[in-house]
């Protein structure tokens, strides 16, 4: 009996918070864009965590030194999760309109 490889699942969640108008079907899809947009520009479901906890772990680092002392590594790690996010959150947002300015995405471990 021969095993199919699993695919990978994520370990975290995504809740999309401080959006009071949108409907729980709204919320659902844009956390699933969301999802979707940044698994694909990180790579896959089992890079998000890693490059979130790299990215908190090096802003942290430089959290009183200038970013320009950054390593390039430490650089490159910053510029990947930052555009990954942005994307996503353009990714799920578009659709909702422009009346959602305190809405956030919060990542979160399972």
């Amino acid at each position: 009996m021969s095993t199919q490889p699993q695919p990978h699942q994520a370990a975290y969640t995504v809740n999309l918070v401080e959006c009071p108008t949108l409907s729980a079907d709204e919320r659902s899809a844009a956390e699933l864009r969301f999802r979707m947009a940044l698994e694909f520009a990180l790579g896959g479901p089992e890079f998000v965590l890693p490059s979130l906890q790299a990215y908190m772990l090096t802003q942290t680092l430089h959290e009183s030194l200038p970013l320009e002392g950054a390593s390039e590594a430490e650089q490159q790690i910053i510029a990947l999760w930052q555009h990954a996010e942005t994307d996503a959150i353009l990714a799920a947002m578009r659709p909702l309109g422009d009346n959602l300015d305190n809405a956030r995405f919060e990542i979160l471990p399972l």
